[in-house]
């Protein structure tokens, strides 16, 4: 079983990741590291494929300096959006992380299907009322 100072690391991890680029870079290289994250996670693993320039190559660059993985760091930034219910089950160990990331996707797309429907039988209903 793994320790619980290994499972609930990334949170400490993640916040020490931003603090030293905010440092660094400031506010803006903080939402900018966000925005730009899943690019990073890719390039890292297909170096070949894509080319980073600019403020995408310092971030890569950072990142690489200090000793964190983009791929792991993505992990991370999707973890940080995760429902209240679903990282309380994480904190416990209820859940892994890549089942409480499965679940996140299920739900928002279950919302996304669940408007689409109700917006097909409002217009349904209007239509036949005409």
């Amino acid at each position: 079983m793994k320790n619980e100072k290994v499972r609930n690391g990334w949170i400490e991890d993640y916040q020490t990741l931003k603090d030293r680029a905010s440092e660094r870079f400031g506010e803006e290289g903080v939402r900018r590291l966000q925005e730009i994250i899943s690019k990073l996670a890719t390039y890292h693993y297909n170096k070949n494929k894509y080319l980073l320039l600019g403020r995408e190559k310092e971030l890569y660059n950072f990142l690489i300096e200090n000793g964190y993985n983009p791929f792991t760091v993505y992990r991370w930034a999707l973890l940080e959006r995760l429902p209240d219910d679903l990282r309380f089950q994480l904190k416990q160990g209820a859940i892994s992380q890549k089942i409480a990331s499965k679940i996140r996707f299920k739900r928002r797309h279950e919302s996304k299907n669940k408007v689409c429907m109700d917006i097909r039988l409002m217009g349904l209903k209007l239509v036949g009322s005409m």
